[in-house]
């Protein structure tokens, strides 16, 4: 989601080809390898908190093959981790009854939000959502990630964008763990476990949508500003009408009386 905030914000062209590359490294390593080891690790008899641990070196290995890439932290990876470990907390409740289940779900995703949420406090340096956008709105390439860490850097505008990204997407997985905890202790369970499984894509496909149409309304109104800022240069640099002098009246010598 590449996002105009000033006159002088030049992009590099998009690599879709290093977007492939970014998003390969993501199933890969992020995805895959977590998969194999947590399956791995409860075929050994590791219980479901080990796994979920053990499984985190999926997204940390794919951390380090994007750092070495781009000298950058992957942001998906950040996130995959984080829900890892939330998930790690979360299979320390030991009841295996169903409504339980799916209070853990809640839970897990009332985790992630919350993390998301404290995540823009100030002792960090940048919040959750920044590092979402980092994969998606880059091709993954150095020069790309580099630019959307100097879009930080340069222009609040695009600082505030992302902070209220975040919230709206942080407050989002907190009421939606809110109504599938509520639907798991009052509704029917068949009734409960269908909106456990329906729900989740509703929000995540509302967010989704929103944060598009918020970035095109940033991008266009960058574009105007960048239009205007042009407008007003060329202004300054057109050369100005010069005027010619007209002559003042002409003071006749008179006759002396």
């Amino acid at each position: 989601m590449a996002i105009i905030v000033d006159a002088d914000d030049t992009r590099r062209e998009f690599s879709k080809r290093s977007l492939f590359a970014s998003l390969a490294l993501t199933v890969v390593f992020d995805i895959g390898l977590a998969i194999l080891a947590f399956s791995v690790a409860q075929a050994l008899g590791a219980s479901d908190t080990v796994a979920y641990l053990i499984a985190s070196v999926g997204p940390l290995t794919g951390m380090f093959a994007n750092w070495f890439r781009t000298h950058k932290l992957g942001g998906v990876s950040i996130i995959i981790l984080v829900t890892i470990l939330i998930s790690a907390a979360v299979s320390l409740i030991g009841s295996q009854d169903a409504r339980i289940l799916l209070l853990k779900d809640s839970a897990l995703t009332g985790g992630f939000g919350l993390v998301t949420l404290i995540s823009a406090l100030p002792i960090f340096p940048k919040p959750l959502m920044f590092f979402f956008g980092l994969k998606f709105g880059t091709d993954g390439m150095r020069g790309g990630i580099q630019e959307w860490y100097d879009l930080w850097d340069k222009y609040p505008v695009f600082r505030k964008g992302q902070y209220l990204i975040n919230t709206v997407w942080g407050v989002s997985f907190l009421l939606e763990a809110l109504i599938k905890a509520f639907s798991s202790l009052v509704l029917p369970y068949s009734v409960a476990f269908t909106v456990n499984q329906i729900f989740p894509f509703l929000v995540l496909a509302a967010v989704i949508f929103w944060t598009i149409q918020y970035g095109n309304k940033q991008r266009q109104q960058g574009e105007e500003r960048a239009a205007q800022a042009q407008q007003q240069e060329a202004r300054l640099r057109a050369p100005k009408p010069t005027t010619l002098d007209e002559p003042g009246p002409t003071v006749g010598s008179g006759r002396s009386m």
